[in-house]
């Protein structure tokens, strides 16, 4: 039986899975939010900054203005309770440019009626293991009920 399993750091992606993400970057400014260890982007956020270059911030409020960026990477914590997941993705989605895409790796698939889901991505690292869900999708209006600014 082929071995699937890898030891990583917390915290950081399979060099597969960075490779993967980055083929479906489209281009332009990424803003990677709960980025851990990731290099994956031009702009980082974590709440426990690893690097100088991270900004500290809480993703449920970011520091950036609305419709900056062309693609947003998200991986937030999985324990998240169901009420608590709601804010970080319209956080993503908000500072995301209308046509920018949103990568959202978590075990549940969030929805948002400004945006249009395209793929699904399975990962799965070893036998048995637990998966998570790459969601990808698209901003494809403002922002309901708030001004663009």
């Amino acid at each position: 039986m082929k071995k699937i399993a890898k030891w990583i750091k917390s915290w950081e992606w399979p060099q597969e899975i960075n490779d993967n993400v980055k083929l479906l970057l489209e281009g332009g400014e990424t803003l990677h939010i709960c980025c851990g260890t990731s290099e994956i982007g031009d702009v980082f956020v974590d709440l426990e900054p690893y690097r100088p270059d991270i900004t500290k911030a809480d993703m449920r409020d970011l520091p950036f203005i609305t419709n900056r960026f062309d693609n947003t990477i998200i991986d937030p914590p999985w324990k998240l309770g169901y009420y608590q997941r709601f804010r970080p993705f319209y956080e993503a989605v908000r500072v995301t440019k209308i046509g920018g895409l949103i990568i959202y790796n978590a075990n549940w698939i969030p929805y948002a009626e400004n945006t249009e889901l395209l793929d699904v991505y399975v990962r799965r690292d070893s036998h048995w293991g637990n998966i998570s869900v790459f969601s990808v999708f698209r901003k494809v209006s403002a922002d309901p009920g708030r001004r663009n600014e």
